[in-house]
């Protein structure tokens, strides 16, 4: 960055006693002399441009006001700073001068320090310029490095997700046909064993175990297909009807714990376009955590109905409900943010929170004042 005294000062005038006055109070400085308008745009436009210009407005042929709007016209001059010399000092010559893009102007006759001090505010207004375009750049350049880095890191993320994604489905899949196999088995054994046998209590471990793995590799299975693919077969269906199904399925569960499931569903109907396979897997997740989580001997209510804008299918326990920490973390993979009594993480309430988003639904999570906890399920209503 040059320092103030090696700036460059362009004098037009058409007077040499102006001149030699400005040249001698600007000896401090490199200058340059243009004596009418042609010659100034022709110095101006040189190979380096000049830091400031210092210019006559009354000239012949081509008047300063001229010679400023075409030195703005210009790329390479469009920034330089114009001091305008008049004798002029009407406020609409004033005027006139910023309109052509003058920065400043000096009447004549000339005082030497005011002369002085709008030359150098000029050139410091131009190098502070200087410092915020060349700032402007670095900052420019430093975004566009690190847009392309997060760009970078975006499309590595990108190709994690994707690995995640085809492990996962791999894995489930995998699992699959070995873990039918020993689903079919131990259930066989646990069916044909005689219950007073000193193995059918490992039996009874064992089916619980291959329970949960049989679960969990369903769940990442629906977890994974529903992040790689949003499209589902949908149907018009009645939410009361499903949630029947699921109450059926549980009623056995529900009767370990001498717990009773009870329905209270609207006489209204609850239509819904839904994905019957996805919407009964989801109620059965929030059903089945409330038998588990449910106090011995307790309740657990399912209820069904519509309201303004939604179907909803809602799930009350009577339990320890959740804690805070456990609200806070219901919907990350892999747990509630904190243990399950049994020491267990699941990836269930992840699965039914992706259900409803593709369902365009929601889901509420709540404790209740009298103790116990309510999920509801929030179905775009037909």
């Amino acid at each position: 960055m040059k320092t103030l005294f090696e700036n460059t000062i362009l004098i037009v005038d058409d007077t040499p006693e102006n001149i030699e006055i400005l040249v001698e109070l600007l000896d401090e400085f490199d200058t340059k002399i243009a004596i009418n308008g042609l010659d100034a745009l022709e110095t101006a436009f040189d190979d380096v441009p000049p830091d400031l210009i210092l210019l006559d407005i009354m000239m012949p042929e081509m008047d300063g006001y001229e010679v400023c709007r075409r030195l703005r016209a210009n790329e390479r001059t469009k920034d330089v700073p114009v001091i305008f010399l008049t004798a002029k000092t009407l406020k609409d010559d004033i005027v006139l001068g910023f309109e052509a893009g003058g920065q400043d102007y000096v009447t004549k006759p000339f005082d030497a320090r005011e002369l002085m001090e709008r030359v150098k505010t000029q050139l410091e207004l131009k190098t502070q310029r200087e410092i915020l375009k060349n700032m402007n750049v670095i900052l420019e350049e430093k975004v566009r490095e690190r847009t392309a880095a997060l760009d970078k890191a975006n499309k590595e993320l990108q190709g994690l997700d994707v690995a995640k994604n085809n492990f996962l489905m791999m894995i489930s899949h995998e699992l699959r046909t070995p873990l039918n196999g020993i689903v079919g088995a131990t259930y066989f054994l646990n069916d044909t064993m005689d219950k007073d046998s000193e193995l059918a209590e490992f039996v009874e471990i064992l089916k619980g175990s291959v329970d949960r793995l049989e679960k969990f590799s369903t769940t990442a299975l629906v977890i994974t297909q529903l992040q790689t693919d949003s499209a589902l077969t949908k149907k018009t269906l009645d939410l009361r009807e499903i949630a029947g199904n699921c109450i059926n399925q549980n009623n056995e569960s529900a009767a370990k714990k001498e717990i009773i499931l009870t329905e209270k569903f609207s006489e209204d109907s609850c239509l819904s376009s839904v994905n019957l396979d996805l919407v009964t897997r989801a109620i059965n997740s929030v059903i089945e955590n409330a038998i588990k989580y449910g106090d011995q001997k307790s309740v657990v209510t399912v209820k069904v109905y519509p309201d303004s804008l939604f179907s909803i299918v809602e799930v009350i326990d009577r339990g320890i409900g959740f804690s805070q920490v456990a609200l806070d973390n219901l919907f990350k993979p892999f747990g509630l943010g904190e243990k399950h009594y049994d020491k267990n993480l699941g990836l269930s309430l992840k699965a039914t929170m992706q259900i409803m988003e593709a369902h365009n639904g929601k889901i509420e999570v709540n404790n209740l004042p009298e103790g116990g906890a309510t999920v509801k399920l929030l179905f775009q209503g037909n």
